[in-house]
């Protein structure tokens, strides 16, 4: 099939696109391949850090994912209590091949995979439950309600027939079970954070069982009057009127409270010149205010056979709005700023369905899957001038606060309207004991439109992408497996840039070969990988308050996992990756990549100690980040390499009542964490003590 695509005013889509999308939009949905009789036994393939919960299949990756990508990991809720994960980043620390991004003013979750960045605006897409979660823009997740965070990595990290050759993030939530249990954790820390989370579950029926989670946590902030409140509520329900059948609602409200906040400003060639608390935006700004609201419904039935059904739909409406004053040039000893005002609003809606089963020894499914997304934008902005320079003191801004910018002026007035259908084959084929392929196909039609209100512009795009898949597992014996996947991927952008036009989608092709070993406590993986994808949206060189695409980027590396676990009493959890991205877009003055260190590697440490009748729980962990590209221009600036450390104490008073001590960046490392440009650039936090009272009904 031939793909075509431009931004042209009156372009339709093909016959077959309309016809699917208008067929399918209503019903579209996509599951995973499990027989919920086998799954304990195909679960144990993906390697699980942590404690495994009971799984509904209905959220989480599926069978063939777990026996192909060898290099993936499940991480479990105890390792991430033991290990501190108060923000998604956190846990992805745990995997090797991540590094945090440009956090949005400090509103959204960010992050690369294997040297691959998401949108500077919109941050990489994850997934939650089995869906993307923040197309569009969504807030930072909340801990509260996640029972576990799928790390897919590669071709064959496929999350309901999705695939990326860098990987994929699925981050699974707290569902109702049918055994009761309630428990309330209270947190008091550092810089005035004072956090409840209450969790409770249990049968209502012999067929029916619900689950409340509420969190609420008001901080006044380690930045300068840079305070957060963020409240969350999450109710579901499972309905399993027999063991054939599940039905389960997830519901959830969030609300994230922050002034926006770009960070600091290099001083020269130094990210860490200025102190880490300094606000360079305006307090009388006042609060960002984000919301966001999602229902999901899920099912799986069991036709007999071997066969099973499995599908959802979800619906996800969100706003963000505020004003900010953003750093705009450094003159002299003043930082001039640029005022904002944002006003995003974002209604997505999601299916998908998929039969899957066994046919001697194949495993087949067959997925259709789709979303209609509408995604507003609406800026206004004044650029600083010596007349109004709208400055605060470099060195010490709250001593100039009070400044008044020029009146706002129109700035981006878009509207966005996509509607994508997807429609994937796919077969696992065990062909000896030991040897498995597996292969796949895809189809993606869609159609995205985006609206310039101000000027009455229209930009279209319209393709129908044929993507491919495939990869083998070879078991050398009962402990070692060798392992080689490739595969291709599409993703859409969204907004316009410099010159108002809309970008073309990210497309990318990947391959990866490595090696798994698992004996009794020890699991080890180490994989190789040679990823290239273009139209890849970064800061632009020459504005920076808008995106640009990379024309290709490539990267390759290595990477190491492993787990231990001895005599149920330590557990350590280590990786470490070398990796080398570039770009070759000549448009850009660098082949640097924005915020992706050549070296990292994380080692984490849990020791369960017996005191008494209780055990005691110690657990300490480390983390290293090389030198990374700070700007895109002719001589980058570099966020130097650092290293932080984090311990914890968990006692148990008695069998209900759990203490818990726990200190962040422990020796007060002084670090920078992410940037978008020398301007913006968001230091790390400095040493953070909570302490928490857990009790459970």
């Amino acid at each position: 099939m031939s793909v075509k695509a431009a931004f042209l005013p009156g372009r339709r889509a093909s016959a077959f696109g309309l016809a699917l999308a208008i067929g399918a939009m209503p019903f579209a949905a996509d599951a995973q391949e499990a027989e919920a009789n086998t799954e304990t036994e195909e679960r144990s393939e993906i390697v699980v850090l942590g404690t495994s919960n009971p799984i509904d299949r209905t959220l989480s990756s599926g069978p063939v994912t777990a026996r192909m990508s060898q290099s993936s990991r499940s991480l479990e809720q105890d390792v991430l209590r033991a290990a501190g994960t108060y923000r998604l980043s956190d846990a992805l620390e745990l995997v090797s091949g991540f590094s945090q991004q440009n956090n949005r003013g400090g509103v959204l979750d960010n992050f690369a995979i294997r040297g691959f960045l998401g949108t500077p605006d919109g941050g990489a897409e994850y997934y939650v439950d089995g869906f993307v979660t923040n197309r569009g823009m969504a807030p930072p997740r909340d801990p509260a309600t996640i029972e576990r965070i799928e790390v897919l990595k590669g071709p064959a990290g496929a999350v309901f027939g999705d695939i990326d050759p860098g990987g994929r993030v699925n981050i699974v939530s707290k569902v109702p079970r049918f055994v009761p249990y309630a428990g309330v954790t209270a947190t008091v820390g550092s810089f005035g954070t004072r956090r409840v989370e209450m969790d409770a579950t249990g049968p209502l029926t012999d067929t029916l069982a619900a689950r409340i989670v509420v969190a609420a946590e008001d901080s006044d902030g380690w930045r300068d009057t840079v305070t957060l409140q963020r409240r969350i509520v999450s109710p579901s329900l499972t309905w399993r009127p027999s063991d054939a059948v599940r039905l389960t609602y997830v519901g959830e409200v969030m609300r994230f409270d922050t002034p926006f906040d770009r960070g600091i400003p290099a001083v020269g060639d130094d990210a860490n010149a200025l102190p880490r608390s300094n606000y360079y935006g305006e307090p009388a700004n006042g609060i960002t205010r984000f919301r966001n609201d999602r229902h999901q419904l899920n099912g799986l039935a069991q036709l007999g056979q071997g066969w099973t059904v499995n599908g959802g739909v979800v619906w996800r409406t969100g706003s963000l709005k505020g004003f900010s004053a953003d750093q705009s040039r450094i003159v002299g000893n003043s930082v001039w700023r640029q005022r904002r005002s944002r006003d995003f609003a974002v209604d997505d809606l999601a299916a998908r369905i998929e039969l899957a089963g066994q046919v001697g020894r194949h495993r087949l499914s067959i997925g259709l899957k789709g979303y209609r997304l509408r995604y507003g934008e609406r800026w206004m902005r004044r650029n600083p001038t010596a007349a109004m320079p709208y400055a605060v003191d470099l060195y010490d801004p709250a001593s100039s606060y009070g400044a008044v910018a020029a009146p706002l002026l129109p700035f981006t007035n878009n509207d966005e309207r996509r509607w994508a259908v997807t429609l994937y084959v796919q077969d696992m084929w065990s062909v000896t004991d030991r040897l498995t392929l597996v292969g796949g196909a895809r189809i993606d039609p869609y159609r995205q439109t985006i609206v310039n209100n101000t000027t009455g512009g229209v930009g279209r795009i319209v393709e129908e992408p044929v993507k491919f898949r495939a990869g083998a597992r070879y078991a050398v014996d009962d402990h070692v497996s060798v392992h080689a996947n490739w595969g291709e991927s599409f993703l859409l952008n969204s907004g316009t840039g410099r010159t108002g036009e809309g970008f073309a989608p990210e497309e990318a092709r990947g391959y990866e070969v490595g090696v798994a070993g698992r004996w009794d406590g020890l699991d080890v993986g180490i994989t190789w990988f040679d990823i290239a994808k273009s139209n890849i949206l970064t800061t632009d060189p020459v504005d920076a308050g808008f995106n640009a695409p990379v024309g290709r980027l490539d990267s390759r590396g290595i990477e190491a996992d492993v787990s231990l676990r001895l005599a149920r009493r330590w557990q350590v959890v280590a990786n470490c990756s070398w990796l080398r991205a570039r770009n070759d877009d000549t448009g850009f003055a660098t082949t640097a990549v924005l915020g992706v260190p050549d070296h990292a590697g994380t080692l984490l440490v849990v020791h369960r100690l017996p005191v008494g009748a209780h055990i005691w729980q110690v657990s300490g962990g480390v983390a290293y980040v090389g030198d990374r590209a700070g700007s895109l221009d002719a001589r980058p600036l570099v966020l130097p390499a650092y290293v932080k450390a984090k311990a914890a104490i968990e006692v148990p008073v008695t069998e209900r009542l759990r203490v818990r001590l726990e200190a962040d960046n422990l020796f007060d490392a002084r670090y920078a964490a992410s940037s978008y440009s020398r301007l913006w650039v968001f230091p790390g936090a400095p040493r953070t003590v909570r302490a928490s009272v857990r009790v459970e009904l």
